[in-house]
């Protein structure tokens, strides 16, 4: 009885080995024919592009793998079954008629999506700045505090539009982000200006060398007439004083507000002064033909001629005045009437001499020259060197 109670043992533990690998055979029969159902769909799915029946099998499959997984243990009649159900739901829906894809809507961009794709659109017009430099002002000279300035704009590319830099910007940013202004100096000749253009994508440079070549205007002094009265009717020249810092050759343009000029590019001009007294104004333009001109102007009185008696000149001798004349000796006494000394006397004392004449003859008259004759003069010893050595005329 033992053995056959083992033997039976034997014989119900080889028929579960059996039907255990039966049924793994069967499941990987399930698993072959779920894979082959699969491929048939993603076919069907490629070739008609339907949504619906996608979705359709997918969910039978998903279906499936919970009856599969779920009842493990059932008979395998019933997976059978299962997968022939599922076999003739799939032949249904095979021959059923397409529905109109071009009506399906598709699924909408999420917000993620959206975004993802706008940093891909920036991402791909983003770029490398470019910089380069242009001077569209100067040089230029300022009399006014003596500076020859340029100034310069950057031309710049780049996404995102880059930040510009300038080595000098003597404007301090009033022309913009884009511009910038360099004075040169009479002691700075020349300068290196650098421009740096930088955006998240790099940075680039540019330079320009710029020089101290401004043309300073002409420097005027002032306006001169050849006489201090001018009357109507008349020629008079004029003339200015005008020099060139850079030594360029001047020109000069002159206008009057009344009367002609006999030319007025030269200097100096011929004016012929107008007819009617009044004040005028004489103005003129200096230029150095490098495009600097300097301008200055004068106002002047023009006259009505006034008649001029013409008077008779005479000559006289004046007559000498007597016992007015003598001379002075120094620390001794005044002499009159006496002889004239200038120097020193006889005594060696230094002396003054005086003289008087009689004008009364002269009355109503002017005075063009006077002169001095003397006669008899006659010089005593060695005179003596002093500040009295003089003579003093009355008159």
């Amino acid at each position: 009885m033992k053995y056959e109670s083992k033997h039976a043992k034997k014989q119900n533990n080889k028929r579960k080995t059996i039907v255990k690998r039966k049924i793994m055979v069967k499941r990987k029969t399930i698993v072959t024919i779920l894979s082959i159902i699969v491929g048939i769909a993603v076919i069907i799915l490629v070739t008609l592009n339907f949504q619906v029946i996608y979705g359709f099998i997918g969910s039978k499959i998903n279906i499936l793998r919970s009856r599969l997984f779920a009842n493990a243990g059932e008979k395998n009649e019933e997976v059978a079954d299962a997968v022939e159900e599922i076999i003739a739901e799939d032949s249904n829906t095979e021959n059923k008629e397409p529905e109109d894809s071009s009506k399906e809507e598709l699924p909408e961009a999420t917000g993620d999506e959206e975004a993802d794709q706008s940093e891909d659109e920036e991402d791909a017009n983003k770029s490398v700045p470019t910089i380069e430099l242009e001077v569209y002002e100067g040089p230029i000279y300022s009399p006014t505090d003596d500076i020859c300035y340029y100034r310069i704009r950057a031309i710049v590319t780049g996404e995102p539009y880059p930040e510009i830099s300038f080595s000098k910007d003597d404007s301090l940013g009033s022309l913009g982000p884009d511009k910038a202004q360099v004075n040169l100096k009479r002691d700075s000749n020349t300068y290196i200006l650098t421009a740096v253009a930088s955006n998240s994508e790099g940075k680039t440079s540019d330079t320009k060398t710029l020089i101290r070549s401004c043309n300073r205007p002409p420097d005027i002094k002032d306006i001169s007439l050849s006489s201090d009265t001018l009357y109507v009717g008349k020629q008079y020249e004029v003339s200015v004083e005008a020099i060139d810092l850079d030594d360029d050759e001047l020109t000069y343009s002159w206008s009057v507000t009344g009367g002609s000029i006999v030319d007025n590019t030269v200097n100096p001009i011929k004016w012929n002064t107008p007819g009617t007294p009044d004040d005028y104004t004489i103005s003129v333009a200096v230029g150095d033909g490098k495009g600097n001109t300097s301008k200055t102007s004068m106002a002047a009185y023009v006259g009505e001629v006034t008649a001029v008696i013409e008077q008779q000149s005479t000559s006289l001798n004046l007559p000498r005045k007597e016992g007015e004349g003598g001379y002075i000796e120094f620390e001794v006494d005044t002499f009159i009437g006496e002889d004239i000394y200038a120097g020193d006397t006889s005594n060696n004392k230094p002396c003054s001499g005086f003289v008087s004449f009689d004008i009364s003859d002269l009355s109503g008259g002017t005075v063009e020259s006077a002169s001095l004759i003397l006669s008899g003069a006659v010089v005593s010893g060695d005179p003596l060197f002093s500040p009295y050595r003089m003579l003093y005329i009355n008159v």
